[in-house]
């Protein structure tokens, strides 16, 4: 649904649910064909229990600390993904993983409850991380420091992923967004189910609830950025639940679906596309740290 800013060109919207307020707020390398969407994790490795002399202790004590190194190791391996893989590796590593929860809903629970612990599981987590606490949350934090906004109007704008922006009758009031005295001219109205940020399962407590707020101009245009950016992986996993359902092939493996759709999408540019939005969307965050201080 394209986002409905009258006599202004600002780009289209996607459609989505709704953020409840304060809700669920939240490998070692394997051979390539038994790494992909397994049900089962990691096999697991239980040592046999025997008595051990003085020897045998200081062995386990020397096998213990080769253990912590690796361990050590691996976590370095894992957080310097942050760095090894460049920003469109990261966005293509999301799109297979909401791809996956598209045509099983249990994927994202699992990839955050520690269930899958494979090393393609675990680069999705990380890459799923990269995005909202690399992209999205830093862009999120300079518009709202770099803003008046009520704490009440930055929860509403948060809580809720549908937005629409319309002129009205101009009226000399107080903003809704900010407080300042202001000639406010659109009103920002806000609707949509609740969703969890990190699995995306909708629920439909309050889903036809809605909010209308009066702005001002440099508000509503802070208003459609900031939820843009709030609310993109959301909008990203619907568009890939559309993908999944138009795309779907009878009596087909999930993961000769994924692998299927996810070239597709390559080859057509659509992925492209997706992350160009999210570049533009970070941009106008620029616009908005100039605008303030100039």
């Amino acid at each position: 649904m394209a986002e409905e800013i009258v006599c202004e060109s600002t780009g289209k919207d996607i459609k989505g649910g709704k953020i409840h307020r304060n809700w669920w707020i939240g490998c070692d390398e394997e051979e390539e064909e038994d790494s992909e969407y397994d049900e089962d994790g990691d096999n697991y490795i239980i040592d046999d229990f025997v008595v051990q002399d003085e020897e045998g202790d200081e062995e386990n004590k020397n096998q213990q600390e080769k253990k912590l190194t690796t361990s050590q190791l691996k976590l370095v391996k894992q957080n310097s993904l942050y760095s090894f893989s460049d920003h469109y590796t990261h966005f293509e590593r999301v799109v297979k993983a909401l791809l996956i929860n598209a045509l099983d809903e249990s994927f994202l629970g699992s990839l955050y409850d520690g269930t899958r612990q494979k090393l393609y599981a675990q680069d999705m987590l990380t890459s799923l991380h990269y995005l909202d606490n690399r992209f999205v949350q830093p862009s999120l934090e300079s518009l709202a420091s770099r803003s008046r906004w009520k704490d009440q109007y930055k929860e509403q704008v948060e809580n809720y992923s549908n937005v629409s922006i319309h002129w009205k009758n101009p009226e000399n009031c107080s903003c809704q967004a900010c407080g300042l005295h202001r000639h406010c001219r659109y009103s920002v109205h806000l609707s949509g189910k609740l969703y969890n940020t990190r699995t995306m399962e909708t629920d439909d407590f309050m889903s036809h609830d809605k909010r209308v707020f009066t702005v001002g101009r440099i508000c509503a245009d802070r208003t459609r950025i900031y939820h843009k950016l709030k609310h993109f992986k959301f909008k990203l996993y619907q568009e890939c639940c559309s993908l999944a359902k138009t795309e779907e092939v009878e009596d087909e493996q999930v993961k000769e679906s994924v692998e299927r759709i996810f070239s597709q999408s390559t080859e057509n540019g659509w992925i492209k596309e997706k992350y160009g939005q999210l570049e533009e969307y970070l941009n106008f965050v620029d616009y908005f740290q100039d605008e303030k201080f100039d």
